[in-house]
C-alpha cells in the first residue's frame, strides 16, 4: 500500500466505525442463524431465537421458552431494551456490531464471556 494512502485509509476506516447506525434497518422480524462464544458457535438451535422491532415496541423469544418484550431505542451503536413483560425488568444494552436491510450481529456479555448473536430479516 502507498505510504500516501495509509493516513486517508485510516480515517476512512475509523469514520465507518463510528457512523452511526440506521435506525429503519432494524424495524421487521429476525430469525437467529449463529450464536458464537468467544470465538467458537454454541450448542443451541439459533433458529429458536427470534426478534422483532416496530413502532410499538420489541419482542424477543429464545431457547427454553424464554420470552420478553417492551420499548426499545437505539442510541449510537447500542440498543437498549426495556422489557415490561417480565416483573423484574431492567434496561438492557448490546452493541450492534452490524445492521444491514438483512443482517443484523448483536454483541453481549454473558457471564463474563462475549457472545455474538447473528440474525437474518425474515421475509
Amino acid at each position: 500500500m502507498n505510504h500516501t494512502f495509509k493516513p486517508l485509509f485510516f480515517i476512512l476506516l475509523l469514520l465507518s466505525a463510528c457512523s452511526p447506525v440506521d435506525e429503519r434497518l432494524i424495524e421487521g422480524k429476525w430469525s437467529g442463524i449463529a450464536v458464537i462464544e468467544e470465538g467458537a458457535p454454541i450448542s443451541v438451535d439459533p433458529s429458536e431465537i427470534t426478534m422483532s422491532f416496530g413502532e410499538k415496541g420489541y419482542a424477543y423469544s429464545s431457547t427454553l421458552n424464554y420470552k420478553e418484550a417492551g420499548d426499545y431505542y437505539i442510541e449510537a451503536k447500542y440498543l437498549y431494551t426495556t422489557d415490561t413483560l417480565n416483573q423484574a425488568s431492567t434496561k438492557k444494552a448490546v452493541e450492534i456490531v452490524k445492521l444491514t436491510a438483512d443482517s443484523l450481529v448483536l454483541k453481549m456479555n454473558e457471564n463474563g464471556k462475549e457472545r455474538l448473536l447473528m440474525m437474518e430479516k425474515m421475509r
